[in-house]
């Protein structure tokens, strides 16, 4: 039996209050099965949860008969939970649903319908399909795309869009590009907090795959509430986005000339992440 076409894979921590939306937004999608079976996967890793997260997620699987892959773990922070879902991942692309967010009926069937158009040259080259963030309230969040439904290649992407308000955005990336690249280095393995950033630089600069973009609004991102996923995660965690800044300008400095701002702003944020991390 083949494995599922996508990975849908949500990390949660104490959200039980919220985690409904993914959920519901699974039941709402117009496209869940190809010849008769199910063509993905929901994996939700909980990272510790005191709140009854377990005997939810048990009685959705028990209503629902939906394919949905359970794992608890003590707790050690969001980029653990990450790998293990990505460790665990049987489907050829894999998304990231935060336990606060929605999306659209239309997903699944979205990323489906391209993915099977691109020929097999086209699917070795691709990392991802990206697409558009509106919030809860139906505001768009950036722009759009300045190009779409063409491979390019995601250095250019970040070389050249960093900086024209493109906003919160989407994507369901390659499971296999992921493996690779989403490890934690031994330096960074006591840290509850990494940007996921530093994983998509990886991508980038390490794997050099090409994004596809779809100027198609799916996710619905929730903003400023009192207990968002991403609340105040700077003040929080300032040793995760130091370690980050630190293997940017220590292992992509043969790109500085090609991204001399980014370079530049990373080397800023060690400037402004050590003091702190220091006081901790």
């Amino acid at each position: 039996m083949r494995g599922p076409f996508l990975t849908l894979f949500t990390p949660t921590y104490n959200r039980a209050h919220t985690l409904h939306r993914v959920y519901e937004s699974i039941l709402a999608q117009t496209l869940l099965k190809r010849d008769g079976e199910y063509l993905f996967e929901w994996i939700v890793v909980d990272d510790g949860s005191t709140d009854g997260t377990d005997m939810l997620i048990k009685r959705w699987r028990q209503e629902s008969g939906l394919p949905i892959r359970y794992f608890y773990q003590e707790n050690r922070g969001k980029p653990h939970a990450s790998r293990k879902g990505i460790e665990e991942a049987r489907g050829e692309l894999f998304l990231f649903c935060d336990s606060d967010d929605e999306f659209l009926p239309e997903t699944f069937e979205t990323f489906h319908r391209q993915w099977m158009a691109f020929d097999e040259e086209e699917k070795h080259k691709c990392g991802g399909i990206g697409v558009l963030c509106q919030d809860q309230h139906g505001r768009r969040l950036g722009c759009d795309y300045p190009v779409e439904r063409e491979m390019v290649p995601s250095l250019e992407v970040v070389l050249k869009w960093r900086d024209i308000g493109l906003g919160e955005t989407w994507a369901a990336l390659k499971t296999d590009n992921l493996k690779k690249a989403f490890t934690i280095p031994e330096e960074a393995a006591s840290l509850r907090f990494i940007p996921e950033s530093f994983f998509w630089s990886r991508i980038v600069f390490e794997l050099q795959p090409c994004s596809y973009m779809l100027n198609k609004v799916l996710r619905i991102y929730h903003r400023n509430e009192e207990d968002s996923v991403s609340r105040d995660v700077r003040s929080r965690f300032p040793e995760g986005f130091l370690f980050e800044s630190r293997w940017f300008v220590t292992r992509y400095w043969r790109h500085a000339w090609q991204c001399p701002g980014l370079y530049a702003k990373h080397l800023l944020k060690i400037l402004y992440y050590a003091p702190k991390v220091q006081r901790i």
